[in-house]
């Protein structure tokens, strides 16, 4: 130790000019097969740690841009919120002014799927919440894009989820644009009919359904899909539509069960939202 510690400390350029005097001759003497495959090791080597900080530098401003950008969607968000609450603070005054009830939006609870089932004509997931997080039977299970299905079976700690691409199901719809109201009914894939749509009823290519509160299976104004096909029945009164589900309900994996109602005062969510900002910070 104290022999290294002499040549390395005492005469640290010789030592470094002897070392690669003494590689040098080694790798005159490889073959040239050898001495290329030599290089490189040393190469790697030497440039690891160089390789290393540089890969380090990169994650860090790949975190940091991608931060930035969450920051900015959260300040979007925030101010998307204000904007909705102007909003249904002037309609909720509309609609008594009406005698109507107020309106409120809805919890979500997520959740994911651990299981699926398929056949003919049934088709279903599992999910990891049940009766021990108040999910109950009949309540509405959406994904990012739009309406996936309902809660068929509670089980304590799972939920079984019948999806709108089911025969047994349908689900009544309106026409965001027009207002008109049909019976989505599953044909095969993610494609579905809407039917009971008349001959003269306003319908376009593109149009977006919501789900429109009827019958009281599905709460108001989920998104559906939008419609790709129309054509008219040949000696008939009706049209026939074809919509593709906004939801690819064969590759399902996070979702959320409507619970409930809530205010649109409730500034729940935007406590929650603070409370993750303030972890976030604390860990950086």
């Amino acid at each position: 130790m104290h022999f290294f510690s002499f040549l390395f400390d005492k005469h640290l350029d010789k030592t470094v000019l002897a070392v690669a005097v003494a590689l040098a001759i080694v790798l005159l003497s490889l073959g040239e097969q050898s001495q290329i495959r030599s290089v490189r090791a040393i190469t790697s080597v030497l440039l690891y740690p160089v390789n290393r900080v540089t890969g380090s530098f990169a994650s860090v401003e790949a975190l940091r841009e991608e931060n930035a950008q969450l920051r900015a969607m959260v300040a979007t968000l925030y101010q998307e919120r204000e904007r909705l609450l102007q909003f249904g603070v002037e309609r909720n005054r509309l609609r008594k002014l009406l005698d109507l009830k107020e309106d409120s939006f809805f919890r979500f609870l997520p959740c994911e799927v651990t299981a699926r089932s398929s056949t003919s004509f049934i088709h279903s997931i599992m999910v990891d919440r049940g009766a021990a997080d108040s999910v109950r039977v009949g309540m509405a299970v959406v994904g990012y894009r739009g309406l996936v299905g309902r809660v068929s079976q509670v089980f304590p700690a799972a939920s079984q989820v019948l999806l709108i691409n089911n025969k047994s199901i349908s689900v009544s719809c309106t026409n965001r644009r027009s207002r008109v109201v049909g019976m989505l009914e599953w044909d095969r894939g993610n494609f579905f009919r809407l039917e009971y749509v008349g001959k003269e009823e306003d319908v376009r290519m593109g149009d977006t359904l919501l789900t429109s509160g009827l019958g009281l299976l599905f709460p108001r104004g989920f998104p559906v899909g939008s419609v790709f096909q129309i054509a008219d029945e040949k000696g008939g009164i009706a049209k026939r539509v074809r919509i593709a589900s906004f939801a690819n309900l064969n590759a399902l994996e996070e979702l959320f069960i409507v619970t409930g109602a809530r205010e649109w005062n409730d500034t729940g969510i935007l406590d929650e939202i603070d409370k993750l900002e303030q972890r976030r910070i604390r860990k950086r």
